[in-house]
């Protein structure tokens, strides 16, 4: 997995910048870039797709999309998955805290270090919710909707 993710890297051609914004974490760019993923609309901050640098490629027969903050060194990568693919112990979970549920979107977000996470936005009563899904299975509630953009 590393390789892989050392040769999009490359792939992608992306230079880091050292500019600091506000907020640097990885949760504020993920948020952020989950909106453009997810295509979420129901907040009055939409992310302003002007701060990061999109692009869209295909390494291995496997369709990559990574951001890069124009501000920031951060870079993230995400290969959108079907929610099946999620790991089956927070398939379960979810099913059990949402009982009616449905899986709309689901993405696996990997960085340059290694790191895994999976993200879903899960509808509950015409309600969005996206949940931080570890490899492990453990889920929580990701707050995406409320961060200050």
């Amino acid at each position: 997995m590393k390789k892989i993710i050392t040769a999009i890297i490359f792939c992608t051609g992306f230079i880091f910048n050292t500019a600091f914004a506000e907020d640097d974490s990885i949760d504020a760019h993920i948020a952020n870039t989950l909106f453009v993923l997810f295509k979420i609309t129901n907040t009055c901050d939409i992310v302003n797709a002007n701060d990061y640098q999109q692009s869209t490629f295909v390494y291995n027969g496997i369709v990559v999309t990574a951001f890069k903050s124009k501000s920031t060194n951060w870079t993230g990568f995400f290969k959108k998955i079907p929610p099946e693919n999620l790991p089956p112990s927070a398939v379960l979970q979810i099913k059990n805290m949402y009982k009616s549920c449905s899986i709309e979107n689901a993405t696996l977000y990997f960085n340059g270090d290694g790191d895994i996470i999976y993200y879903a936005e899960v509808i509950v009563s015409s309600k969005c919710i996206v949940l931080k899904i570890q490899p492990s299975g453990d889920v929580k509630v990701f707050d995406c909707m409320n961060r200050k953009q």
